[in-house]
């Protein structure tokens, strides 16, 4: 109830009851019309509104859980509702006291939401009748289900020390007996390591999780790569209990980990032909206009004014950052209420036809959010009660080691005649690349002035993307594994230091870490500095004697630099074929040391698929120089936006059709250069914020431009893939992986003012 909205309304809530509109009509009210206010606060009211409505203040403690599990236990059968009324009786309110006394919540929630929770993950948990092979469950089985719910859903929102906090005061506790799984003693486990077999038995999650098999005969794509371990395998488990409800699922935590990951690897499993999946992202300058325009592109007219997925389907929609959008003066997230209205009303007012309401069916949510706080948006409670949500801790050490040594021990494996030294160093390489990751980042914590020293998980695996990019013939000695892991730590990590004292900080720490847990004789080949390249090459010379189907391009091999004598002859005649080959440039650079390490960094992130830069540097310091110069060592295309005063959004479509068509019709590389001089609105982020996150920006293209493209791809993708059917999505996103493979962002900034690190913060997926 905000003031500007409510004044016009006071005349209606005097006696005379008549509504004055801006026009000037006086509409009168009939006597028997009552108004009734329903709001969350009343801070926003003036005292003129106040005093014109009496109040009636109602406490979240007046509901507590009982009514919402009695209404449930009434749609199931009389000796399983005594049970389950029986074990929450025991315990479920003096666990509540426990976990808002003692234990911190990641998001702010009421006791109605645990309760839910708690009664969806047990609906989803009961077999339904046609699958017990008994007629009842036993009271022993459904007790152990009760706790399993009991964990996910007043641990779902807890970080590990609390959760174990939570677990000793139910072990500990003389007021109530659980059947708490039995953990061995010495062992490391805690009951959310534990879930409740069909037999009604405690299984631990290991026995769920499948081994993979790192290919040893080619190279798989990096992005495709993921390792189950105990928490995607939990994560998706509890993801599918209420999902298959057809009930929304919000996924919380901290950056890089992997909420995004595993709500797009559950979705993956969907049969197509039955389920289809759509994700996006929101950031702070997203509106309920893309919203609703977004969603309604996803969905076909079944009959009257009901929508739905093509062809009968069903379809899971995947918001990620839900909590961007921007809060504003009175204190409402409104792109959030477009979202509300939708979970709960099942569809929206049409815009076209004001008063139509639009009805949406058979499509459900799954969002995710970074842990509200510390200047990030919450989302408002009212579209909060309808999700069922969980935060996804960081993996263990154990587990981020099992991740890495799977994929480092495959690639450096005996098959690929690789020595059995250095299959050894790379294996003992994985956990010091974690300890010096975890180093970094409790020192080199984010500061109003280094706000981008934001170090995850992604960092982690970016160290190692990097490492897979040799072969056996390079990586000969132990020393040039050791040298390309400096190099790359260096990379990742020390390049995003913006002082000296940092990468110095950094440098002794590698060093450290090294001799602490290889040994003395390591310290000088740790000192040495070794820099890799991938255009040292000559390409073949033709004899006449090749195929046609001979490459006569330079191989692409990841090695190291001789010296930098050799490297500044090899730049130079580069650049004098840029010249030749472009034209009107006349590219003239003095190739010093800092410009061709610079050269180096953005020449290797060119040419990893999914590549994108951020480069920060004060106006003329060579950024859109090598930027090029790098693009077209590597065989892309160079593109940047030609400003003009009656540039806008709509020009900026254009234009990211034609990198589209570039990179997933044609295949080709292309280097999208775009600085803080582009940005005339700044819409213009939100659509790079789309491309950058999840490669996709909704509604860029017409269904009948769609229709071309999809043709055109089928015959490149049957030979790529000849065991996909080329269906119209499947082409979509062959399509799209294609785009995000070749399309590299480079984005150029001054990090001059303010602007930098505002924009930073309201579009995370710039950094």
């Amino acid at each position: 109830v905000d003031a500007i909205w409510i004044e016009n309304l006071n005349s209606v809530l005097d006696d005379n009851k008549t509504l004055t509109l801006a026009n000037g009509d006086r509409i009168p009210m009939s006597p028997n019309c009552k108004i009734i206010f329903e709001p969350d606060n009343v801070d926003n009211a003036s005292p003129a509104t106040v005093s014109r409505n009496g109040m009636v203040f109602m406490s979240s403690s007046i509901m507590d859980w009982s009514p919402i599990l009695k209404g449930w236990l009434k749609t199931r059968n009389g000796i399983e509702a005594d049970t389950i009324e029986r074990l929450f009786t025991n315990s479920f309110t003096l666990i509540y006291n426990f976990v808002i006394q003692n234990v911190i919540a990641k998001m702010p929630v009421l006791e109605c939401i645990y309760v839910r929770q708690c009664v969806r993950l047990l609906e989803g948990l009961i077999p339904p009748k046609e699958e017990r092979e008994q007629g009842n469950i036993s009271a022993k089985h459904m007790e152990r289900l009760y706790v399993f719910c009991l964990m996910w859903s007043y641990g779902a929102l807890l970080e590990w020390e609390d959760r174990i906090k939570l677990e000793v005061y139910m072990r500990t506790n003389s007021d109530f007996k659980l059947d708490v799984p039995v953990i061995e003693e010495g062992s490391s486990n805690t009951m959310f390591d534990f879930l409740v077999d069909t037999d009604g038995s405690w299984l631990h999650w290991d026995k769920r999780v499948e081994e993979y098999i790192y290919p040893t005969d080619y190279t798989p794509d990096y992005s495709s790569i993921l390792v189950p371990n105990v928490d995607n395998v939990r994560t998706e488990f509890l993801i599918h209990t209420i999902a298959k409800q057809s009930n929304p699922v919000l996924l919380i935590g901290e950056q890089g980990t992997a909420k995004t990951v595993m709500a797009l690897a559950y979705m993956n499993k969907f049969d197509p032909e039955m389920h289809l999946m759509k994700s996006f992202n929101f950031s702070s300058a997203t509106t309920p206009l893309m919203f609703q325009r977004t969603i309604e592109s996803y969905v076909d007219k079944r009959m009257g004014s009901t929508y739905g997925p093509p062809a009968g389907k069903k379809m899971t929609v995947f918001i990620d950052d839900v909590n961007m959008p921007i809060i504003n003066e009175w204190g409402d997230q409104v792109t959030n209420e477009i979202v509300r209205q939708n979970i709960e009303s099942g569809g929206f007012y049409n815009l076209e036809k004001p008063g139509d309401f639009t009805t949406i069916v058979d499509i459900q949510f799954i969002a995710a959010m970074i842990q509200p706080g510390g200047g990030r948006n919450d989302i408002p409670m009212r579209l909060k009660r309808h999700f069922t949500i969980f935060n996804c801790t960081l993996p263990s050490n154990p587990s981020i080691d099992k991740i890495f040594s799977v994929i480092a021990s495959g690639h450096f494996h005996a098959l690929r005649k690789f020595k059995a030294d250095i299959q050894q160093l790379a294996k003992d390489l994985v956990p010091i690349t974690r300890r010096l990751w975890q180093l970094t980042k409790i020192k080199m914590l984010p500061t109003p002035a280094k706000f981008h020293y934001v170090f995850n998980l992604r960092d982690l695996s970016r160290i190692w993307e990097g490492m897979l990019n040799t072969d056996h013939e390079v990586i000969t000695k132990p020393k040039l594994l050791l040298g390309l892991w400096k190099h790359e730590c260096c990379r990742v990590i020390a390049d995003r230091f913006t002082e000296v004292s940092d990468t110095e900080w950094f440098m002794k720490t590698i060093e450290r870490v090294i001799i602490d847990e290889l040994g003395e004789e390591w310290e000088e080949v740790i000192a040495d500095d070794a820099f890799f390249v991938d255009f040292m090459q000559d390409a073949p010379e033709a004899t006449g004697e090749e195929t046609d189907d001979a490459d006569f391009e330079a191989p692409k091999v990841y090695e190291p630099i001789e010296s930098f004598d050799i490297l500044q002859e090899r730049l130079k005649m580069f650049m004098t074929q840029y010249n030749e080959t472009v034209r009107g440039t006349g590219m003239d650079l003095v190739f010093f040391r800092d410009a061709m390490l610079h050269l180096m960094r953005i020449s290797r992130v060119i040419r990893t698929p999914r590549g994108h830069y951020l480069l920060v540097g004060v106006g003329g310091s060579g950024k859109q120089s090598l930027t090029k110069l790098s693009s077209f060592i590597a065989g892309y295309k160079t593109f940047q936006i030609t400003m003009s005063r009656a540039y806008n959004v709509s020009n900026l479509m254009e234009d990211l059709k034609y990198l589209y068509r570039v990179s997933g019709l044609q295949g080709q590389g292309i280097t999208f250069i775009f600085t803080d001089n582009d940005i005339k609105d700044e819409a213009f982020l939100e659509y790079l914020n789309n491309v950058l996150s999840s490669g996709e920006v909704s509604n860029l293209f017409a269904r009948d431009e769609l229709d071309e493209i999809t043709q055109e791809l089928i015959p490149i993708m049957k030979r790529e893939h000849p065991r996909r059917p080329p269906t119209p999505e499947n082409l979509y996103d062959y399509f799209l992986s294609r785009a995000r493979h070749n399309l590299h962002i480079t984005l150029c900034f001054s990090p001059v003012g303010e602007k930098f690190r505002n924009r930073a913060l309201k579009f995370p997926g710039l950094i």
